[in-house]
C-alpha cells in the first residue's frame, strides 16, 4: 500500500503519518511488521521527529498516558475488532521489539531512500 500526504507546515502531517504507521503496526499479527513499513520524509529533522513520535506514542498507548489518548482512540476506531487490552499489549510489544531491532525501523529521508534503491541496482 502506498499513501502520499502533502500538506503545508503545521497542518498535522506528523500526527497523521505517525497514526497510520502505528495503525499498520498494531493491526498486524506479525511482531516484526515494522520491517515491512517504510515512511519517507524530506529532512533528517523530520525523520528524527517521526521516530520519536512513533516510539513515544507506542509507549503512551501501552501505559495509558493521557497524551496518547487521541492515538489510542484512532486505533480503536480504525480496528474495532481489537479490544483495549490487545491494543495496549501490542503497542508495548511493538515498542520493545523496535527498540531492540532499531536498525530495521525505517523512516528515511527521500535522499536516503533513493540512495538505497540505487545501491541495490
Amino acid at each position: 500500500m502506498i499513501e502520499i500526504m502533502k500538506a503545508s507546515a503545521g497542518s498535522g502531517k506528523t500526527y497523521n503519518l505517525a497514526g497510520k504507521y502505528i495503525g499498520l503496526l498494531l493491526k498486524s499479527d506479525d511482531r516484526y511488521a515494522y520491517r515491512h513499513i517504510l515512511a519517507v520524509t524530506f529532512t533528517n529533522k523530520a525523520t528524527g521527529e517521526m521516530k520519536e513520535r512513533i516510539l513515544g506514542q507506542l509507549y503512551g498507548i501501552a501505559h495509558s498516558l493521557p497524551s496518547s489518548q487521541s492515538y489510542y482512540e484512532k486505533i480503536r476506531d480504525t480496528f474495532p475488532h481489537l479490544d483495549e487490552q490487545q491494543i495496549r499489549a501490542r503497542a508495548g510489544e511493538a515498542m520493545h521489539i523496535m527498540l531492540h531491532d532499531y536498525g530495521h525501523f525505517r523512516i528515511q529521508t527521500i535522499d536516503a531512500f533513493f540512495q538505497t534503491v540505487l545501491r541495490s541496482l
